[in-house]
């Protein structure tokens, strides 16, 4: 994705307006700085406004970072507010759908799948991260997938907010997990945490 030459234009320009013409949605960084691409940012929320989107889809949204762009934690906190919306409203047609019983062994079911990569020891829970490509520390994921085990078990309580502000030490390769892999387990948690409401 790409910044139009307008928005390159105004960066560093706190107070100047929103693609639209109106009143910018977040507050940008100083021209210096990297934040979100405002041009994507807009983008993205038009659509989101426009159409339904589901609580995946905004947990997958990216943003190329641009000098001057959108403050990165007030857009994160605004992606995180939109998918604990989408997952509620998903959760209550599911609900409704399915009648509470199948929903709950539904839920279940899927819980119990990702449990089962828990109980691999320590070091093998993930691939590996391929040759010079950046991987997860390796003890910091585990430490974070016992938690998960702990909460699957209901022995720990875990929140949605504790998985997507954990950050982990980068390795090189096969020194650490693969990233994506990483990823993609932690947004199957945390759709499953936004189905049981927590």
């Amino acid at each position: 994705m790409t910044t139009s030459q307008s928005d390159e234009r105004a960066a560093g320009a706190p107070a100047a307006p929103s693609a639209s013409g109106h009143e910018p949605r977040f507050a940008r960084v100083p021209r210096h700085r990297r934040g979100y691409a405002v041009g994507q940012v807009d983008a993205f929320l038009a659509r989101a406004l426009g159409t339904h989107l589901t609580a995946e889809q905004v947990r997958r949204a990216g943003f190329d970072l641009r000098l001057g762009g959108y403050d990165v934690e007030a857009v994160d906190a605004e992606l995180d507010r939109l998918e604990d919306i989408a997952a509620g409203e998903e959760r209550d047609q599911a609900r409704t759908a399915l009648g509470e019983r199948k929903f709950v062994g539904d839920v279940t079911s899927q819980a119990q799948v990702l449990r089962a990569r828990l109980a691999r020891p320590h070091g093998d829970r993930f691939a590996r991260g391929s040759f010079l490509a950046h991987a997860y520390d390796v003890e910091q994921v585990d430490e974070l997938c016992d938690l998960v085990a702990e909460y699957f078990d209901g022995s720990a309580p875990l929140t949605v907010d504790q998985l997507r502000s954990a950050v982990f030490r980068t390795r090189r390769g096969g020194r650490g997990y693969s990233e994506d892999a990483v990823d993609r387990f932690l947004d199957r948690v945390v759709a499953i945490i936004g189905r049981v409401g927590a």
